[in-house]
Parts: C-alpha cells; sequence; structure tokens
C-alpha cells in the first residue's frame, strides 16, 4: 500500500486489490496521520481489500499544554478530570470544548459517509488511538447505521455521546492498558458502564496488564483477531 497524503494531512493506504472495506482511524493528542502509517503497513491487521483513512486532526491551542498549538481533535482543559463528576454534563462541558468535538466529529463524518457511498456501513470500521478513541467512540456510537466494527485503544467515551440503538449490533472492541496514566483504566471503566446492556451482542474491553499509554505487540494481535472475526 503506498500513501496518498491529502489536502487536510490525512493519508490514504489504497488497497491492491478490489475495495471491499475502508477502515477510518484517528491517532492522538499532539501526534500526526503518520503515527500509524508503519503499523498498518507493517501488520496485517486488516484484510488485504481494505482502504485505510489516516486521519489528520487539526492545530489547535490546548488548554493543558499551555495554550500551544498542536494536533489535537479537540481541546483538554483539565489534566486528570475527577472521575465521578466527569459523568455530569455540566462538569464534563469544563473539561473538554464541546464546540471543537463537534468540530472534529464533522470532519470524520464526511469521510465516513464518503466511504459508506462506495461500500456500504456493514463494511466501514472506525477506530483510534487516545483521543482518536474517543472521536472513534463519539463517532461510530452515535452514528444511524450499524457498522462494521468500532475499535478504541487507550481513551473514553464522552457521557455526552448520544448512543444509537442500532449500533447495539456494531462490534465494539475496548482495549486499554492497566498502568495507563494519560487515561486512567478507572476513568475509563466508569465512562463505559453506558455499554453495559444486554443487548449489546460483541462487546469485548480488555485490559493489558502493566500496559501504558501506548499499543505494543499484543494489542496489535488483540485488533488482527478482531478484524479476522467480523470483515466478512
Amino acid at each position: 500500500m503506498n500513501p496518498q497524503k491529502q489536502p487536510d494531512g490525512s493519508i490514504i493506504l489504497f488497497p491492491k486489490c478490489d475495495h471491499k472495506y475502508s477502515l477510518i482511524w484517528m491517532h492522538g493528542l499532539c501526534d500526526t496521520a503518520y503515527g500509524f502509517l508503519n503499523t498498518f503497513q507493517q501488520c496485517p491487521i486488516v484484510k488485504k481489500q481494505t482502504k485505510i483513512l489516516l486521519l489528520q486532526a487539526p492545530n489547535r491551542p490546548v488548554t493543558i499544554n499551555k495554550g500551544v498549538y498542536c494536533s489535537s481533535w479537540f481541546d483538554i482543559k483539565v489534566i486528570q478530570p475527577d472521575i465521578e463528576k466527569n459523568q455530569e454534563l455540566d462538569y464534563f462541558k469544563t473539561t473538554v470544548s464541546i464546540d471543537e468535538i463537534e468540530e472534529s466529529k464533522q470532519l470524520i463524518m464526511k469521510y465516513l459517509n464518503d466511504e459508506i457511498e462506495i461500500v456500504s456501513a456493514k463494511n466501514v470500521y472506525i477506530g483510534g488511538f487516545s483521543q482518536g478513541c474517543c472521536m472513534a467512540l463519539e463517532v461510530g456510537l452515535s452514528f444511524s447505521q450499524t457498522l462494521g466494527g468500532i475499535v478504541g485503544l487507550s481513551g473514553d467515551l464522552f457521557p455526552t455521546t448520544k448512543l444509537q440503538q442500532i449500533q447495539d449490533k456494531t462490534p465494539l472492541l475496548i482495549i486499554h492498558g492497566s498502568a495507563d496514566k494519560v487515561v486512567p483504566c478507572d476513568f475509563l471503566s466508569r465512562s463505559l458502564e453506558r455499554l453495559n446492556i444486554p443487548n449489546r451482542e460483541n462487546y469485548q474491553h480488555i485490559i493489558i496488564p502493566n500496559l501504558k499509554h501506548s499499543v505494543n505487540n499484543q494489542v496489535v494481535q488483540l485488533i488482527t483477531q478482531f478484524f479476522e472475526k467480523n470483515q466478512i
């Protein structure tokens, strides 16, 4: 797969054979679309018929970085929000930029809708790491059509995400490290309580012992297994 850079900085890896699936992937704070390029080029994570879209976040001032501009899907105003209070909407809105979440959502939705036009919703997958995970869950779980699958690494679920019942059947994989100090495991688990419903059929929440805020070989293997099972 040869990477093709887009005007907004995103990178697209086109399949060498017939295009049947699409994966939309978002990087984390201060990273770029290139952050996961080697991973997807060197590891057979998805089927060879998959078009991979590595999206690029806009450059914005980030409060926790003292206002310095960097690639960011949304502003983060508090380094360690209160675990319990963060589920209260009024408090949550003081910790991040709701407007920037919505702006990034619309950016991602454009790519998502374009891919659905080509391969249909059931063959489109969405995922991301850290901030990118948050956006993948926001876009994927609130979408109006059943998707092929959603993957979230080392992020959390916004209390403002409007869960759509139709996504109860969408395969969902969430992976987190027990030693993650950026997005603590307890923080993530609290945010995911809304997902624990009887009708959610294909949902895995996996905690990797001693893993920090990163992706290791075990995570790559788990993602690969997810796509082997759900790219049908």
